[in-house]
């Protein structure tokens, strides 16, 4: 059976959620965070070493897989919201990247780092939440624009996720002055708030692609 670019589409987006979801799955609930002392972090990649590894490895498909995503849905998008979108992907891939090598590099030899170091190092990475924002909130204000005013692009329920979407994004940056609690860097509103919003959001422009797919 042919493999189509709609059939592509679909599969691809499955296994890169499949994959973002398995990564969380192998660190465990017991993660540390900003707020966690350099004793605790260096503690926890000490005996979870593995399982910081395998959230990098999981990691990788999953930037190769946006990657994948974003060049065919920028194919159906007009120039320029075609490029906005596709930097957009391709700065969250790479900032995915170097926060996950970081926490690879931490599980390397966790116990010869000195505590200070490790939490500084720690801390970098958490950052990878507030600062990605700049490029979801890219990725999303590229499709929310096609759905307003006289020649629209995309549905209006689309550009209305979008634009949701967003805004969100853009409030989450406020994360870069937190400490603890809600608003920590790299804690509940980037990760569970703005995950959940994002895996809604590619749903839904997945859903758009895969129709404009079909009628071509």
């Amino acid at each position: 059976m042919r493999m189509t670019a709609k059939k592509f589409l679909l599969i691809n987006i499955l296994i890169t959620a499949g994959f973002y979801v398995f990564s969380f799955i192998a660190l465990g609930s017991a993660v540390p965070n900003i707020g966690s002392t350099g004793v605790e972090i260096v503690a926890w990649f000490t005996e979870n070493g593995s399982r910081a590894r395998t959230y990098a490895w999981a990691s990788t498909f999953v930037s190769l897989g946006l990657m994948i995503f974003a060049g065919q849905v920028s194919a159906l998008l007009p120039s320029p919201n075609r490029y906005v979108f596709i930097a957009g992907v391709f700065g969250f891939a790479l900032t995915a990247q170097v926060q996950a090598w970081i926490w690879a590099g931490l599980a390397y030899s966790p116990s010869g780092a000195p505590v200070g170091t490790a939490r500084a190092i720690f801390a970098i990475a958490a950052f990878w939440g507030p600062v990605v924002n700049a490029s979801t909130t890219a990725m999303a204000a590229s499709v929310a624009v096609l759905g307003f005013g006289e020649h629209k692009t995309v549905p209006s329920w689309l550009a209305w996720l979008s634009l949701v979407f967003g805004i969100e994004q853009a409030i989450e940056t406020i994360t870069i002055f937190g400490h603890s609690g809600f608003i920590a860097p790299g804690g509940t509103m980037n990760v569970y708030l703005g995950g959940a919003l994002g895996f809604i959001w590619v749903g839904g422009v997945v859903r758009w692609a895969m129709q404009k797919l079909e009628e071509a």
